[in-house]
Order: C-alpha cells, then sequence, then structure tokens
C-alpha cells in the first residue's frame, strides 16, 4: 500500500463532495445503495412506489452521518426500467435540495441507463450525476461513452474486470484499453471499480487501485459489499447472527485504506460502516503523518472530526519538524 504518488492525483467535486488526491488528504467517497432487489422501502417496481417515509428518513441519516464522520456520501439508486428510475431520480432530488448530495443511477442495461441520464439532464442535474456504469465488457461500449456525452454526462464510474485475467493486471488492463475510448471526451470525473468478485480477493482490488492511481492518477476504489454479501449466510453460520454485522463492517473498513472512494452496499448499513471506515481512516491518516510527518490537509476529514484533541496534540508535535514530503512546503 503506497503512502504516496509521484504521479499527480486528479480530484473533482460531484455534487459538492470532494473525491481522489494522495492518500489521507480526501476521506473516501462512500456510496450506498437505495432501492435495491429485496429493498423493504420498495412497495410496487412496475408503478414506482416506495415507502417515502423511510426513504426520507434514510437520507436524513446519512446526511447527519456526514456531518459527523467527514465521510462525503453518495446515493446509488437501482432500478429495472427507465421509468421506475425516473421515479427514484425525482424524490431524490427534491429530498436534497438543502445538502445537494449527489447520486447515480445503477443499472446494467443501457435501455434503463440512456433514460436515466436523459432525464437527469432534463433536470439540470448533472453536476450531481454519477453515471454507474461503463463497462469494459458492453459490446456497443464506445457508442455508449459517445451517447452519454452528448447528454452532458460529467461524472463516470468504469467497471474493470477481465475474467481473462482475474489479478490486478487484469483491471489496469482494461483500464487501459478503456482510458482509450474515454480521451475524446471531458469528463470531469472518471472512478476506476475494480470490481470485488469475492470476499477474500477484496484486497486485489486494493493493489489494483495503487496500480491505477500510479500510472494514471484517477481516483480509483471497489464495491466490497459483494462479496461480503454473497457470504452472508456463511458468516451466521460460523459467527451467530450478529457476525455478519462484524464481517461488513471489517470488510469496508480494511477496503478504505488507500480507496478514493467505496461502494457499502444497502444504505442501512450506514451507522455500522460509517463509523468502522472513519475510524480506519483516522487510523490510515496517523500512519501517513508518521511517514510523512503531515496531517490530513482536508478540514473535514474524520480524524480531525473524531479525534481532535490528538490532531492538536500532533500538530504541537509537529510545529517546527521539517517535513518530509517536499512538494507541500
Amino acid at each position: 500500500m503506497k503512502l504516496h504518488y509521484e504521479k499527480e492525483q486528479k480530484t473533482s467535486t460531484i455534487g459538492g463532495r470532494l473525491v481522489g488526491g494522495q492518500p489521507a488528504n480526501n476521506p473516501p467517497l462512500m456510496i450506498g445503495n437505495m432501492f435495491w432487489p429485496g429493498d423493504k422501502i420498495v412497495q410496487s417496481r412496475k408503478e414506482g412506489k416506495f415507502d417515502r417515509e423511510e426513504a426520507t428518513s434514510q437520507i436524513r441519516r446519512l446526511e447527519a452521518l456526514e456531518k459527523k464522520t467527514g465521510l462525503p456520501s453518495l446515493v446509488d439508486m437501482v432500478a429495472n426500467t427507465g421509468d421506475e428510475m425516473k421515479h427514484y431520480i425525482d424524490f431524490f432530488v427534491e429530498a436534497t435540495q438543502e445538502s445537494g448530495m449527489p447520486f447515480a443511477s445503477d443499472a446494467y442495461k443501457t435501455q434503463v441507463k440512456r433514460p436515466a441520464a436523459e432525464h437527469v439532464a432534463s433536470l439540470g442535474q448533472m453536476d450531481r450525476y454519477l453515471y454507474n456504469s461503463l463497462s469494459f465488457w458492453e459490446k456497443e461500449l464506445e457508442k455508449e461513452i459517445e451517447q452519454i456525452a452528448k447528454l452532458g454526462v460529467k461524472h463516470v464510474v468504469l467497471g474493470l474486470w477481465d475474467a481473462q485475467d482475474d489479478f490486478s493486471s487484469g483491471r489496469l488492463k482494461c483500464l487501459d484499453d478503456m482510458y482509450k475510448l474515454l480521451e475524446p471526451y471531458n469528463f470531469e470525473t472518471i472512478l476506476c471499480d475494480c470490481s470485488v468478485m469475492s470476499l477474500p480477493t477484496s484486497m486485489i482490488c486494493n493493489v489494483s487501485m495503487g496500480k491505477i492511481k500510479e500510472k494514471y492518477g484517477l481516483p480509483a476504489g471497489s464495491g466490497p459489499a459483494n462479496g461480503v454479501y454473497m457470504w452472508m449466510k456463511n458468516a451466521k453460520e460460523i459467527g451467530g447472527p450478529d457476525a455478519f454485522a462484524g464481517v461488513d463492517a471489517a470488510t469496508e473498513a480494511i477496503s478504505s485504506l488507500g480507496a478514493d472512494w467505496l461502494m457499502y452496499g444497502p444504505v442501512d448499513a450506514m451507522d455500522r460502516i460509517f463509523t468502522g471506515v472513519a475510524v480506519a481512516q483516522c487510523n490510515f491518516a496517523s500512519m501517513v503523518m508518521d511517514e510523512y510527518k503531515e496531517l490530513p490537509e482536508n478540514p473535514n476529514h474524520p480524524f480531525h472530526l473524531l479525534f481532535p484533541d490528538v490532531v492538536k496534540q500532533f500538530h504541537d508535535k509537529l510545529a517546527g519538524v521539517e517535513k518530509k514530503r517536499k512538494w507541500l512546503k
């Protein structure tokens, strides 16, 4: 795990939330799912009906956790059709007028992704919108990129995975091929998803993140929840009903080290995930500080918000200490 990259690290803002940069300067953007398959707040997908009161309550809790922990939040909404997605987008935009929290449309099929992006464009909300996702295995990828660029999409996720090379080298090769297609367009944000395929391989994605940041300087992350939820039954069989929650929080916390963003799964797990990741980020920041004698520059970093007394102690101790990171002088 690298603590600094010589390559300039790209940062961007999605709906006022900063993502990217050198390790430990900015906390990871936390991407959680709403309206996912099996989500109890969904009442009728065909009619786009859901428990609006509970959905609003979840959003308010996310906004509160952002302020408490310093971890920026983005909601990724899952739908089966374009019409269903429009219902969720309209609701979310209205419910977050004050906070401006960013959002994403999550779908595999282009016939769902395209109308969602068109609807966001019609609402004038592209600054807050993340297109999830452009996939390496999409047959008409070049056409899809051209279409969303014409719509004005600014922020995209790249799904990186090669069935023939299921190692970090394969993820990097995918990006090499996809980046050539993206170069003619001026997307403000390119989030690289290193694609967790099973729970015990989550850290292969973190190795992939390092290689991507080293070569391209792009914000890189993964979706550890993919592996965690596949292993839910096994966790409960080993440690009982509470074991899954522990596995979930621990996996997300470990996976956040060196990551610019995380897809942590259903938002109803936000309390344990945000707390675990925030503490992990504080420890990661202290590790970087020990090596480079520099505290996080971002005033909203969890280290500053959760442990201000510790930060002050180290700030005083570092006074007069020569910085090893010369680029910060």
